[in-house]
């Protein structure tokens, strides 16, 4: 995983709702043209290879990009340490790339938390998404779909282990992200995943669910959190 920091002169500058767009263009310009194609499902869906997120935070910019061949994120790095980093126009020179590893000690069950999105078409305007919440158990049955027909498309096979998603928490509201001129929004879950190993790191280098590379999706490891017994010191 590719972890970004750069330095903007002002805290001011009119690109957060067009950041996202910015980001996976700069992507896509650094690597081969298949990236951006995708892979496509045998039933006509295309899935990407990799995924980010992206936040601007004070004078401050800070991205996280995964991919699942790890050679797509050197190849980032070596092309953002020679042309620096460019969003539309604005050329960004003080920045710090960190390639920090996050796999080697992944097993199931694994649990993850991040901004998942999924969305069906509203039944009254077809032009009008409607987003679920992770609670839902629509939510739940398409991001099973999902993530078996993105396996499928990148590996070339049919997954033939074990998986199960479990929705173990979730803020109560939504997020509101934006990607070019249109809008997404999303609740941040935290999710109990069981699979085999080649599922737990397409999940952690691909992300989970719809608009992947698109700023929403990318999931990251989270810890359990630890209940305190009645009478515990402290």
């Amino acid at each position: 995983m590719l972890s970004i920091k750069t330095e903007v002169p002002t805290k001011d500058l009119r690109i957060r709702k067009v950041l996202s767009k910015l980001f996976q263009s700069y992507i896509y310009t650094a690597l081969d043209d298949k990236e951006h194609e995708g892979y496509r499902h045998p039933n006509g869906k295309v899935f990407k290879s990799m995924n980010f997120k992206i936040a601007y935070i004070g004078n401050e910019i800070r991205a996280k990009y995964v991919a699942l061949n790890p050679e797509n994120e050197k190849k980032l790095a070596q092309y953002m340490l020679m042309n620096s980093l460019k969003l539309g126009e604005i050329h960004l020179t003080r920045t710090v790339i960190s390639i920090l590893e996050r796999n080697s000690k992944i097993k199931s069950p694994m649990r993850v938390g991040g901004f998942v999105t999924v969305a069906i078409k509203d039944r009254n305007n077809s032009k009008r998404k409607i987003y679920l919440e992770p609670k839902s158990e629509e939510f739940q049955e398409k991001i099973h779909k999902n993530i078996i027909e993105k396996y499928e498309a990148l590996f070339g096979k049919k997954y033939e282990g074990e998986l199960k998603i479990r929705v173990i928490d979730q803020k109560p509201h939504a997020k509101i992200f934006y990607y070019s001129k249109g809008v997404i929004k999303a609740w941040y879950g935290v999710y109990e995943i069981e699979a085999n190993e080649d599922m737990l790191r397409l999940i952690l280098d691909t992300g989970m669910g719809s608009n992947a590379m698109k700023g929403v999706g990318f999931v990251e490891l989270v810890k359990p959190k630890v209940k305190r017994e009645v009478g515990e010191d402290g």
